[in-house]
C-alpha cells in the first residue's frame, strides 16, 4: 500500500493545498513496528537460535571465534510490509546480532562497530537452522546480566507513521526555542499543520501497543535525548571544523545533524534484555537501496 498516497488524497480532499499537504509530506515517515503481541503472518523471530548459510561460522566480535554475538531478531524480508522510504530487500532474511554492554562501553563510533552485525542471506541461499549454542558463547564471562540466548518469539508487524519530535506538537514559537535554526526555517514554511497532524492520527489511530523492534521511520531520542544522527554529527564536525568555537560548533552540528537525518535512516531500533540498554542500527538510505549492509553503523544506547 502507498501510504503517502493514501495520506495526500485524504488531505486534497480535505481540502487542504496540495503545497501545504506536500511539504508537511516531507518529513511524514511510516515505520514497521514489529512485535511479539499480534497477529496475521508471521514476520520474523525475536530470540532463539537463528537461521544462517550453510557453511557460514556464527558473527563473532573483531572476527574473533571465540567471541560469538549474541542473536537479536531476523527477519523474512518478503513478509514485511512495503514501505517507501524503506527500501529494504523484497525478499531473503535479515539478522541482527549485538553484544549491547561490550558495544555501549567504547569510546568512539568506530570501536562500537565490532560488537554489531547485520546480515543479510538472499533469497534461494541454502541455510540450516542452528542447532546449537556456538563455541564460546560463555567467552563474555557473564558481563551482561542473564543467558546468552534470548527466549525465541513470532514476530507480527504494523506500519505506524512517525513525525519529528519537533513537527508532532510545534504549537508555538516557544515550543522551539531549543530547536536548530534549520527546523526553525522548515516549520516557518509549513501551514494547515494542525489539519494535517489531526489528519495523520485519523487515518492511523494511535495504538498504545509498543514494539519489540521498530524498522525505519525516526531514531529514538532516549537517555539525554541524543539520537544517532546527533552523535555522527558531532563527529564530523570535529573532524572538519576542529578549531571551531562552541558557539558556532553548537549551530553547525546542529545543521549537520538535519542533514545526516535525510541521509540516513534507522534501520533497526530495539530493547535488549537489559531494559537500561538499547540497540540501535543506521545506515544510508543509498547503502539500504544497494544492500550494502556491511555498511550499516551501531549506536548501542545506555538509557540512564
Amino acid at each position: 500500500m502507498d501510504y503517502h498516497a493514501q495520506f495526500r488524497r485524504a488531505a486534497i480532499e480535505q481540502g487542504i493545498p496540495e503545497d501545504a499537504v506536500s511539504r508537511f509530506a516531507d518529513h511524514l515517515r511510516f515505520a514497521i513496528w514489529t512485535s511479539t503481541r499480534g497477529s496475521g503472518e508471521v514476520v520474523g523471530q525475536l530470540g532463539g537460535l537463528p537461521r544462517l548459510p550453510v557453511g557460514a561460522g556464527w558473527p563473532s566480535a573483531a572476527a574473533d571465534e571465540d567471541e560469538p554475538l549474541p542473536f537479536i531478531a531476523s527477519f523474512d524480508c518478503a513478509a514485511l510490509p512495503s514501505v517507501a522510504g524503506l527500501a529494504l530487500p523484497a525478499d531473503g532474511s535479515l539478522l541482527f546480532f549485538l553484544e549491547h554492554e561490550y558495544a555501549c562501553e567504547c569510546d568512539s563510533i568506530d570501536d562500537e562497530q565490532p560488537y554489531a552485525r547485520v546480515v543479510y542471506v538472499p533469497a534461494g541461499t541454502d541455510t540450516a537452522a542452528v542447532t546449537d549454542l556456538p563455541p564460546g558463547h560463555d567467552s563474555w564471562a557473564l558481563c551482561f546480566e542473564g543467558p546468552f540466548l534470548r527466549p525465541e518469539h513470532e514476530l507480527f508487524a504494523t506500519v505506524c507513521p512517525e513525525l519529528p519530535r519537533w513537527l508532532e506538537e510545534p504549537d508555538s514559537e516557544d515550543d522551539l526555542r531549543f530547536e536548530s535554526d534549520v527546523v526553525r526555517q522548515v516549520v516557518s514554511e509549513l501551514t494547515h499543520v494542525g489539519e494535517l497532524r489531526a489528519l495523520v492520527g485519523r487515518l492511523w489511530p494511535a495504538t498504545s501497543q509498543h514494539a519489540d523492534l521498530y524498522l525505519g521511520g525516526y531514531s529514538m531520542e532516549l537517555g539525554r535525548g541524543d539520537n544517532p544522527e546527533s552523535h555522527l554529527a558531532a563527529a564530523s564536525i570535529r573532524a572538519s571544523q576542529p578549531d571551531l568555537p562552541s558557539s558556532e560548533r553548537y549551530r553547525a552540528e546542529q545543521e549537520e545533524t538535519q542533514r545526516l537525518m535525510r541521509e540516513w535512516l534507522p534501520l533497526a531500533q530495539f530493547g535488549t534484555r537489559d531494559e537500561v540498554y538499547y540497540g540501535r542500527f543506521l545506515i544510508r538510505n543509498d547503502d539500504l537501496a544497494a544492500g550494502r549492509f556491511d555498511q550499516a553503523l551501531s549506536f548501542t544506547m545506555f538509557t540512564e
